[in-house]
């Protein structure tokens, strides 16, 4: 049962549902791009058709779950290593590995949690609390679904917020215009004083910068605010598109 805490209702109970690879987290497409391949080239350096990894991308077809021998043809087609990519060491698309100093990009050497600009901020899945504003970058909406409506949810005792995806409007929800999706932005901005007073009392601050990395369901994502960490990214506010809510 839901409970309410000012107008905003607490979540609870949702369950988890693994995201695999496809149109869910954009592992697939994100890494196809980076390749500069066309859907054709993938499927036939698989050796499958086009229909089936389009499946694949679209997350129709979960790729984790098709035969072994087919998912390895696929990864490999896209440069990543089966092992890898069942052990989770992908992150969108490019492997880490850990050391003594943390969990580190393959290709870079540098830290995960190092300091990125906006461009890249954009292409990992992280929940961005910025300058009085809650910022959900593009990629998680697409995660997602694309909806056209959001509501937010919180548990306070365990200090997470809940992301709801809905296709139709409902009490307490955010409309996300289609604009929204249009490419001219990098994601949403969300400002109204109730709302941010909500997050950093769970955050346990007064301002400041942070962000959270979700964990995606059904219908949704769970970003726990309590295991939040200050972030320097450098965001720019005009990129995201403003919704401003006057009342939640």
């Amino acid at each position: 049962m839901n409970k309410e805490f000012n107008g905003i209702e607490e979540l609870e109970g949702l369950r988890v549902v693994h995201m695999g690879a496809g149109a869910r987290d954009g592992l697939l497409q994100e890494k196809r791009l980076n390749l500069e391949m066309t859907q054709q080239q993938v499927a036939d350096a698989a050796k499958i058709g086009l229909s089936t990894y389009q499946k694949f991308e679209s997350g129709e077809r979960n790729i984790r779950t098709a035969s072994f021998d087919i998912t390895c043809r696929v990864l490999r087609a896209l440069g990543m290593d089966p092992t890898d990519f069942f052990d989770g060491k992908y992150v969108f698309g490019e492997p880490t590995f850990f050391d003594s100093e943390g969990q580190k990009y393959v290709k870079t050497g540098r830290l995960v949690s190092e300091d990125i600009d906006d461009d890249e901020a954009i292409n990992v899945m992280r929940v961005h609390i910025v300058d009085r504003s809650l910022i959900i970058p593009l990629k998680i909406l697409r995660a997602m679904g694309r909806p056209s409506f959001i509501k937010l949810l919180f548990n306070m005792d365990e200090k997470k917020m809940g992301i709801q995806a809905l296709n139709n409007a409902d009490d307490d929800t955010v409309t996300i215009p289609k604009e929204a999706y249009s490419g001219k932005w990098r994601g949403i901005r969300v400002d109204n004083a109730k709302l941010m007073k909500v997050i950093y009392d769970l955050l346990g601050r007064d301002a400041g910068r942070y962000l959270s990395e979700p964990e995606f369901f059904e219908k949704g994502c769970i970003v726990p605010l309590g295991d939040a960490v200050k972030s320097d990214y450098k965001l720019k506010a005009d990129n995201y598109l403003q919704l401003v809510i006057e009342k939640l």
